[in-house]
């Protein structure tokens, strides 16, 4: 009997001004499964809805995941265009790649119980590993929720027509352990949306060794101890991975290529041999990695710029205090002085790079907040050529990370506390939910926002002097940019306290006096 798959991408309907990436990078976890069933699978027929494409192209088009009738119906018209009619031998695969994707998750998982209630509904993605127990509640839309990599359980539980369930059944998904025995990348499936999208990345490389406090890479990898924290394909199948995304982005107009690797390039002799290998620097503009600095030196960063690579950095924070609790670095001094070393040597190359730091990270105070701003100041000083890019945003309350998991242990410590814990489960909190978050005794959360808007704008002002005193390359429009972000900082700080009052979370001293002359 012919099986058939239809892998969903979920959509959010709002992204705020500091994650918009969510929304624009292009996700082919489906590619990968799809590649998988299909060298196991001989008559096997797949299709995709990838719905944040149709909410762009407004083939989606509601107000709020409370408007079910109307999703509904237009969800009846997506499937109508398959190239397969969905009956109880479809396995519809739906990927909450955040926590943002839950709620609209749910709903489409609702609609399949509905309308095909003999279709085996299937969850995954980097949410069902951070809260596996989400659909595990009678009459569930969701029949099995898979932790980590999914490509052998999924395979598993179609090659065996896996039954209808009741409560939704947790399943550990079995890692690859050599990447290398996975079937080369085919990217037809998505076909029908390339068109679309103006970016295409494929990961090289699965899990992490490093133990960020904000990221949940560590729980994925206790799910399976005895699995390598790093594993990654060899640099000759490496290279024959990107060819194959830089051919099939080229022949559709694409321009834009990277990599989603949550630390690319872990290991340095497997860095330098995948450098020697690549020869795309003449074939696209550019290719972006995000990788650690301490891992590289002088001559791998030469080689990067050589080789059109754009670097993003998780520097997270210039605090030796901050660096200690987020576990970034185990030797804070040394890990600074590094990105001095660092930041130097892209002012010496003129080599554009992004850097990622988190403010309001649970333990943070106003001591750490001014050691930061401290250490950016010097840093941005120094930045004659604009080439260092941060990107500063607020920490985010991500269920499935360390600190989400162990997050009494912030409170007794340091006096941290979470406003919104489930704040994925509403979509009144959807938005701006994940924020909020006091981050200790010393620092309430609306003096933070206050403190981060001012931040951001004064190293935003600092970085327009050194624009308009050494005129670097495109220096007036990189001013218009720099410009920007700032006003869209200070459009967000007013949103963030808005929600605040709306939702009485630390009252402002305001609010507190209108409440009393009303009592």
């Amino acid at each position: 009997m012919k099986k058939k798959v239809l892998y969903i991408q979920p959509f959010v309907l709002d992204y705020s001004s500091d994650r918009k990436i969510l929304g624009e990078l292009t996700l082919i976890w489906f590619i990968y499964l799809e590649n998988y069933l299909k060298s196991k699978i001989q008559n096997l027929s797949s299709d995709l809805l990838y719905l944040p494409i149709e909410l762009k192209h407004n083939k989606i088009k509601i107000n709020s995941l409370e408007d079910k009738d109307v999703l509904f119906e237009q969800i009846h018209k997506l499937i109508s265009n398959l190239n397969f009619e969905v009956d109880n031998n479809t396995f519809i695969c739906i990927s909450g790649t955040t926590s943002y994707h839950y709620l609209s998750s749910k709903v489409i998982a609702e609609f399949f119980q509905e309308f095909y209630p003999n279709s085996i509904v299937i969850f995954g993605g980097a949410h069902a590993s951070a809260s596996p127990s989400d659909f595990s509640y009678a009459n569930s839309p969701i029949d099995y929720t898979i932790i980590g990599e999914g490509e052998h359980t999924l395979y598993e539980i179609i090659k065996n027509s896996f039954k209808k369930q009741d409560f939704s059944k947790i399943m550990i998904g079995n890692p690859i352990q050599n990447l290398n025995q996975l079937p080369p990348i085919m990217f037809s499936l998505l076909d029908k949306y390339v068109d679309s999208i103006k970016d295409l990345s494929v990961s090289l490389s699965r899990g992490c060794p490093y133990q960020c406090s904000f990221c949940m890479e560590q729980k994925i990898s206790n799910y399976c101890p005895n699995i390598r924290s790093w594993r990654v394909y060899s640099p000759k199948r490496a290279i024959k991975e990107t060819k194959a995304m830089i051919e099939y982005g080229l022949s559709h107009g694409l321009e834009e290529f990277g990599f989603v690797d949550p630390t690319f390039g872990t290991n340095r002799k497997w860095f330098r041999k995948f450098l020697k290998l690549w020869n795309f620097e003449e074939t696209i503009p550019a290719a972006w990695i995000e990788t650690r600095f301490d891992l590289l030196n002088e001559s791998l960063i030469e080689c990067l710029k050589r080789k059109n690579f754009r670097l993003w950095y998780g520097l997270e924070s210039g605090s030796m205090t901050m660096l200690s609790i987020m576990r970034k670095t185990i030797n804070p001094i040394s890990y600074l002085n590094k990105f001095k070393e660092i930041a130097e040597i892209h002012e010496k190359l003129d080599y554009i790079t992004m850097l990622n730091v988190i403010f309001n990270h649970p333990g943070e105070t106003q001591q750490t907040y001014q050691e930061t701003f401290d250490y950016l100041k010097n840093i941005v000083s120094n930045d004659r050529n604009n080439n260092l890019n941060f990107s500063l945003r607020y920490y985010h309350h991500f269920p499935g990370t360390n600190v989400y998991n162990r997050f009494n242990e912030y409170t007794k410590k340091y006096g941290s506390r979470v406003y919104l814990s489930k704040w994925w489960k509403s979509e009144k909190f959807l938005t701006y939910g994940p924020y909020m978050v006091r981050s200790s005794r010393s620092l309430k959360l609306r003096e933070s926002i206050e403190r981060f808007t001012k931040i951001y704008e004064e190293l935003g002002e600092i970085n327009l002097r050194n624009l308009k005193k050494y005129k670097p390359e495109n220096y007036l429009g990189k001013g218009v940019s720099i410009k920007k972000a700032i006003n869209e900082f200070k459009l967000l700080k007013s949103k963030l306290l808005g929600f605040m009052d709306t939702n009485e979370i630390e009252p402002s001293k305001k609010k507190l006096e209108n409440c009393m002359l009303v009592r």
